[in-house]
């Protein structure tokens, strides 16, 4: 009897998962993605309710984002994320410190709820899992799904409902890189790093510039690095694809003797702070190693919790000076924002295959890079890659006729 309950309401899941999938796609904000999967999940007949909730800015209390079939469900209850405070042990505080699923096989029997049990206790649910939204290192709060029997969230069923976390960590990580790439109004971070590649133990001279012109996100923790060097820089860009292990690769293009300066490219693996950028919703406004000295400025959407982003500039490079925290407005960028309205409709992957086409001179003539060279960069089959470009394309020609 139980084997069946399991098989239909894992049949019944998948169902949901794939609805749910295809529904955040068509949201434009964090607010709208979370109401909707909780607005799925409630539907389905093998759950309850559920709910979306993280914790607020300077409070280790977690606070109700969204949440469907039931209603003010943290109305009478605080939980927390303090270690020292007993209703941090619950679910939910466990999964947002540990960034790992919890599940309550039988509620009656658990005390995983016992800080809160009169309160549980009226909603007459059986078991429940909080799932870390989480996108590469990111961690945007938790999904709390409640079913009506014991022992919900067992075997594949568990499985399948772990990695809707990762689904709506992916669909808020997109949606806020957009709020980003259009909003008028944008956070301004700028960072200096003395001296990096003494901090970062790369050997040799560090004489020269280098500038990190573009980072185009290919896969989950993958970016295209593209960027020009003083022709003294070169041995550097060396040094550090020896030294660093999420440099992946780099390839300098020869200029000729005369060149003051050169393009290369570069593949990096979770490269930490470009990771959480990209994890946070935001990109690299502009990043150069001058003398060794690191200077990069970030833009983030005003939403976004800049704390976390701080900490991991500093984490990975100790010596991080914060010289500059500001609102910034584009309101006056004629040409940036007929930019961001042309490309407010792209899916990501048709962003970035056009992307990495402009870079790669896919569009030059005679080329530089044709169309299989760009797919492999992707990492994708060059029909692929055409399909993503010629829908971009479609895009922004019809973009363009409209406005």
């Amino acid at each position: 009897m139980r084997q069946r309950e399991h098989l239909a309401a894992l049949d019944s899941l998948n169902r949901t998962v794939r609805e749910i999938t295809e529904a955040v796609i068509e949201q434009s904000t964090r607010e709208e993605i979370e109401q909707t999967v909780c607005e799925h999940l409630a539907a389905a007949d093998s759950y309850e309710f559920a709910w979306v909730g993280d914790v607020s800015a300077g409070t280790n209390e977690v606070a109700l984002h969204a949440e469907a079939g039931v209603e003010g469900y943290l109305d009478d209850v605080t939980i927390t994320v303090d270690p020292d405070d007993e209703r941090s042990e619950g679910p939910t505080g466990r999964a947002l410190r540990t960034g790992e699923m919890q599940t309550t096989d039988d509620v009656d029997v658990s005390s995983d709820h016992d800080p809160w049990r009169e309160h549980v206790d009226r909603y007459e649910f059986g078991s429940s899992a909080a799932v870390p939204v989480v996108h590469e290192n990111s961690v945007y709060g938790v999904l709390n799904v409640y079913a009506g029997r014991p022992h919900a969230f067992e075997g594949q069923e568990g499985a399948v409902v772990e990695q809707l976390g990762e689904v709506v960590g992916h669909a808020i990580a997109a949606a806020e890189r957009k709020q980003a790439l259009m909003s008028d109004e944008l956070v301004e971070l700028e960072f200096l790093i003395r001296d990096v590649f003494a901090a970062l133990e790369v050997p040799g001279e560090t004489a020269g510039r280098i500038a990190l012109d573009s980072a185009v996100p290919v896969d989950d923790g993958e970016f295209l690095v593209y960027g020009t060097a003083t022709p003294d820089a070169v041995g550097v860009l060396s040094a550090v694809e020896a030294a660093l292990p999420h440099w992946d690769a780099v390839t300098v293009d020869d200029a000729g003797e005369d060149a003051d300066r050169v393009d290369f490219r570069a593949r990096l693996t979770d490269p930490p702070v470009l990771s959480a950028v990209a994890s946070a919703g935001g990109y690299v406004d502009e990043a150069v190693i001058e003398d060794g000295d690191y200077r990069i400025t970030v833009h983030l959407a005003p939403s976004v919790d800049i704390s976390q982003l701080i900490e991991t500039v500093e984490t990975a490079y100790p010596s991080a000076e914060l010289r500059r925290r500001q609102q910034v407005d584009r309101t006056d960028d004629d040409v940036r924002r007929a930019q961001r309205r042309l490309t407010t409709d792209l899916t990501e992957r048709q962003r970035t295959a056009l992307e990495i086409a402009y870079h790669s001179g896919f569009f030059e003539w005679p080329r530089d890079a044709d169309g299989t060279a760009v797919a492999g960069s992707l990492g994708v089959a060059p029909p692929t890659f055409h399909q993503h470009l010629r829908k971009a394309e479609r895009k922004l020609f019809g973009a363009r006729g409209e406005a």
